[in-house]
C-alpha cells in the first residue's frame, strides 16, 4: 500500500466544500472562514445558497492563494506529510495486515491525500482519496489518513466477503455508521497504529459513539470486545448483525 499527499489547487477545495453545502458539519466553514456570513447563508433560499457559497469560497481562496504565503506554506508541508508516510509506512502495512488478515503490501498503492482548504476532509471510497485540511501537521495528516485507509480495507474486505450494494457503504446506510464505529476497536487495539495518531487519545471516531449505549452497555466497548475475540469476517458478520438487531437504539442517539 501507498499513499501520497498533493495539492490539488484552490478549485478542488471550492468544490470539496460545496460537497457539504445542505450539512451541518458546514459549522466548520464559518468557524475557519468568518468571511462567509453564517447568518446571510441561513437565510438564503435553496436554489440561492449554492451560488452565494461558491462565490464566496472562490473569491477567498483565489484571494489566499494569490498572496502566495498559504501555498508555500502547503508546498512545505507535502513534503514532510509525504516524508512522515514514508517513515511510518511499514508499520502501518504491519498493523493493518494483521487488523485485515489480509497482505496489504499488494493492495491500495495508489491512495491520495488531498491537500485542501475544507476542515471537513471527506473521503471517496471509489477513487481511494481522502482530503486533509492545510493546517493539519504531518502527525495530523497521518492520523487522517489512518482513519480514512481503515475505511478504505474494511470495505475491501467487506466487497469481496458480501457482494453488496456499494451505495449502502455512504451515508446514511446502517454499514457506513457500523465501518466508521469500527474505527476506535480496530485503532485501539494496535498501538503500532494508536500511537501514531494524535486523534486516538482525543477520539478517533465520531463524538456521539462514545456516549453511545446499547443494551445498557456503551457500543463502542461491545464492539471492542466483539472484535478482540473474532477474525475479521466474523467481526463484520456479527457485529454488523448486532448493529441490525438495534438500528433504531443506535440511530436515536445520533444528533
Amino acid at each position: 500500500m501507498d499513499c501520497k499527499f498533493v495539492y490539488p489547487g484552490p478549485e478542488y477545495s471550492v468544490n470539496s466544500i460545496m460537497l457539504f453545502e445542505n450539512h451541518t458539519w458546514m459549522d466548520s466553514i464559518f468557524h475557519f472562514y468568518p468571511q462567509v456570513d453564517k447568518a446571510k447563508f441561513t437565510l438564503l433560499p435553496t436554489y440561492d445558497k449554492k451560488g452565494y457559497l461558491r462565490d464566496m469560497c472562490t473569491d477567498m481562496l483565489q484571494k489566499l492563494c494569490r498572496e502566495g504565503e498559504v501555498e508555500r506554506e502547503i508546498f512545505d508541508k507535502l513534503i514532510k506529510y509525504n516524508e512522515h508516510w514514508q517513515l511510518h509506512k511499514n508499520q502501518i502495512e504491519d498493523a493493518f495486515s494483521e487488523a485485515f488478515q489480509l497482505n496489504t503490501t499488494k493492495i491500495l498503492s495508489n491512495m491520495v491525500g488531498n491537500v485542501t482548504f475544507n476542515p471537513i476532509c471527506p473521503r471517496f471510497l471509489s477513487t481511494n482519496s481522502f482530503d486533509v485540511f492545510y493546517l493539519n501537521s504531518e502527525r495530523g495528516a497521518l492520523g487522517i489518513a489512518l482513519h480514512e485507509i481503515i475505511h478504505f480495507l474494511w470495505f475491501y474486505v467487506w466487497k469481496k466477503h458480501f457482494n453488496d450494494s456499494e451505495e449502502e457503504y455512504e451515508t446514511p446506510h446502517l454499514k457506513w455508521l457500523f465501518s466508521e464505529m469500527v474505527v476506535d476497536p480496530i485503532m485501539r487495539k494496535d498501538p503500532r497504529l494508536s500511537s501514531i495518531n494524535p486523534y486516538f487519545e482525543d477520539r478517533c471516531a465520531y463524538d456521539y459513539f462514545y456516549t453511545m449505549k446499547v443494551d445498557e452497555k456503551p457500543m463502542l466497548e461491545t464492539l471492542y470486545q466483539m472484535y478482540t475475540s473474532l477474525d475479521i469476517l466474523e467481526f463484520m458478520e456479527q457485529g454488523f448483525a448486532y448493529c441490525q438487531r438495534h438500528e433504531g437504539e443506535i440511530k436515536a442517539q445520533i444528533p
